[in-house]
């Protein structure tokens, strides 16, 4: 069992920094999940706990232990890849066995081990299979396996969902929460996925462009985003966002973005008439039967498209020249073209300075 921490890390490749001093620490048998778009610097930081990318400048301690000069072999991680990287001419037990058998380990051992592995996986029957053999998710099974057998204090595991196919994807993500449950071992987690992201991890750390934007919990980054990247990137569909000024006073100010005007609690944001953003979530818009009761702010749309996705309707809507995206229950029967009047939550509001994109509401 370990820690994993960053001590104001940087990786740079030539003038571009691909992580830009890094502080965090994964905490003992926790589940982190290092999450943003392609080229935001989540790998690169896996690689370097790993050892795989050397650190320009700061420290990565796993536990007690400064590993900056550490060989990958002795700092007792074990890594999944994206592609699997297994041995296409070994069978399944033994690509498990093939890192204990590099460590001189005892026959006995390695075959409890490769055991244990198979039983907790499901592939007691596939021990005698080849990879060629194997499906995708089985596949993936046995990189995991290999991982495990080894027993390592720290799992790093970079994409190793996506090359699954959907229905695939959530069943292995189960199995690998129920996994870590099981062995409780400390665990770095790369994904693009948002919805990977917040369905796996004990906390999610988001990045862009090599900067940690936010570390926290996944309800807590949904409900709470630092700035306006992190509310944008974190929910499915993305939140709304609308541009709107700062008026009435210092005790009753307002966000006013035209066609609404919100509320706001009294001393938020700063000098009247300073440039914002407001945000909201299309789930926290309702076309049902709270649209006229207190706490919602009234708005009058028109339905630009209606998507059905079986539980709910997606209403892509506009209104003054804004377009937005409601969630809606399947019994609001709308078409394309009807002019309707949904309900904005009062309390599920966002507030972004507009020119530092940081929350402020």
């Amino acid at each position: 069992m370990a820690t994993v921490t960053f001590d104001h890390v940087t990786k740079k490749f030539g003038d571009v920094f691909a992580v830009n001093d890094l502080s965090l620490q994964v905490k003992d048998e926790e589940f982190l999940v290092l999450v943003g778009p392609s080229g935001c610097g989540k790998t690169t930081a896996l690689r370097m706990i790993a050892g795989l990318e050397e650190q320009s400048t700061g420290d990565i301690f796993i536990g007690e232990r400064l590993v900056n000069d550490v060989a990958p072999k002795d700092r007792d991680i074990a890594m999944v890849f994206q592609n699997y990287a297994l041995y296409p001419h070994m069978t399944v037990y033994d690509n498990i066995a093939f890192g204990l058998k590099l460590r001189g380990m005892p026959k006995t051992e390695i075959d409890r081990r490769v055991g244990e592995v198979a039983d907790m996986l499901g592939l007691q029957k596939l021990l005698k299979r080849k990879p060629k053999e194997l499906s995708g998710g089985q596949r993936q099974r046995v990189a995991v396996g290999r991982a495990i057998a080894r027993e390592p204090a720290v799992f790093l595991m970079d994409e190793p969902l996506s090359n699954l196919d959907a229905a695939l994807r959530i069943e292995t993500r189960a199995q690998l929460q129920k996994l870590h449950q099981r062995i409780r071992r400390t665990t770095v987690y790369v994904t693009h996925d948002q919805v990977e992201a917040m369905t796996m991890g004990h906390r999610i750390a988001v990045m862009r462009d090599g900067i940690l934007q936010q570390i926290d919990t996944p309800e807590n980054l949904h409900a709470r985003p630092a700035n306006i990247f992190v509310a944008g990137f974190i929910g499915s569909p993305a939140m709304n966002f609308f541009p709107a000024k700062l008026a009435g006073s210092a005790t009753a100010p307002v966000a006013d973005a035209g066609f609404f005007q919100a509320p706001l609690a009294a001393g938020t944001g700063g000098a009247m008439g300073r440039d914002v953003v407001v945000g909201i979530r299309p789930e926290d818009i309702d076309a049902g039967a709270l649209v006229g009761q207190d706490g919602h702010l009234p708005v009058d749309a028109k339905v630009e498209v209606v998507e059905f996705l079986g539980n709910e309707f997606q209403l892509h809507l506009s209104s003054a020249g804004q377009t937005f995206v409601a969630r809606v229950d399947t019994r609001t029967q709308n078409q394309p073209g009807d002019s309707i009047r949904v309900g904005f939550d009062r309390s599920k509001l966002h507030v972004f300075d507009k020119q530092t994109e940081e929350a402020i509401a």
